[in-house]
């Protein structure tokens, strides 16, 4: 049923199977010791279950997934970015930002995935789509994170 990917981007286990997985954990860790069987007993105490490994009434609650032969499968996910070091009171630049993704059949994407700005100090700089404006001297740190990654990077600008 996983890795539930989008089309760059690892996914997380999908909000509606977090419980269910945690059950399936649980059910795993209860049948130590009776491997593969429906019971099981020790030290006079009983246990059954529905089957011998992980119960049909959670199994069926998973929407089974596919995924064609070498698809490009998401192995690492940097954001990459151009943000000036050093900018001056008053000036105003564009932050190029792009997610690289490096995938398991060796194969490299860059996407633009929408990204997040924040400015560590908005009385020095601030960050509105992307825009920096260069408000007093004194350094800040724009952190950006992407939106369908969240993978987050800081840097630092100082303003002169």
């Amino acid at each position: 049923a996983y890795p539930y990917l989008t089309s760059y981007i690892l996914a997380k286990v999908p909000r509606r199977y977090e419980t269910l997985q945690v059950q399936i954990a649980n059910e795993i860790y209860l049948h130590r010791g009776a491997e593969g069987e429906q019971g099981h007993s020790e030290n006079g105490i009983v246990r059954s279950y529905e089957n011998g490994f992980v119960s049909d009434s959670l199994l069926n609650q998973i929407t089974p997934f596919g995924r064609t032969l070498n698809e490009r499968i998401p192995e690492n996910v940097e954001l990459s970015f151009a943000i000036p070091a050093v900018m001056h009171v008053g000036e105003t630049e564009k932050a190029l930002v792009s997610t690289v993704v490096e995938c398991t059949d060796g194969s490299v994407l860059e996407v633009n995935e929408g990204y997040t700005y924040v400015s560590s100090d908005e009385t020095i700089l601030t960050v509105t789509g992307g825009i920096i404006t260069a408000i007093s001297p004194g350094t800040a740190t724009i952190t950006i994170t992407g939106i369908k990654s969240e993978v987050s990077t800081s840097v630092d600008v100082e303003i002169l």
